[in-house]
């Protein structure tokens, strides 16, 4: 059985989101054509970059909000007893209608990790769908749960497993996330 946790963000967070994200229209997003596949691209905020896991070089905080994003991420690990090892990465997408369900099923990193996402705004539909398939797979094939997006939830689920965005239901709606990948220590 795959372990997933859920929960909401406190008011203030959420209020701090909203001023710093959602309700800002001077918040620098970027363009990003192929997070996953050309078929879905994104706008993003990249907090923390991806780097080399086995000697950090590359390892740079690159948004002056990684500090108010890792506080908050720090507060949902140490409610739901996730011992930080270390950051993997950290980013906010903003996505859109495409056609279809979700995104290509995907992994973020291919080693033991977990994913955190919290959602920022409310829109229709926009899951999150986890697959059986883990790493050892070649595809993210059987969805095993679809993780319902509400603004200021987060959820907490094994980076092992395959996993895929879903879409907003409606036209003109955006799905903005933050998204990070933890390693945990044992």
């Amino acid at each position: 059985m795959v372990q997933i946790q859920e929960g909401y963000l406190n008011k203030k967070d959420i209020e701090y989101l909203d001023k710093t994200v959602t309700h800002n229209n001077m918040f620098p997003w970027y363009y990003l054509p192929e997070p996953v596949t050309k078929k879905y691209p994104c706008f993003t905020h990249i907090l923390l970059p991806r780097y080399n896991y086995d000697t950090n070089k590359g390892l740079r905080i690159n948004s002056s909000f990684y500090p108010s994003f890792t506080s908050i991420v720090e507060n949902i690990c140490s409610k739901n007893k996730i011992k930080i090892k270390r950051i993997l990465r950290a980013a906010l997408t903003l996505t859109w209608n495409f056609k279809g369900k979700h995104s290509k099923p995907h992994l973020d990193h291919p080693f033991e990790h977990i994913n955190l996402i919290i959602y920022l705004n409310k829109f229709s539909k926009g899951s999150t769908f986890l697959f059986k398939e883990t790493f050892n797979d070649t595809a993210g094939r059987k969805v095993i749960k679809e993780m319902k997006a509400d603004k200021g939830k987060y959820i907490i689920f094994p980076g092992a497993n395959y996993h895929a965005a879903g879409f907003p239901g409606k036209a003109g709606e955006v799905r903005i996330i933050c998204i990070y990948t933890i390693e945990v220590a044992k």
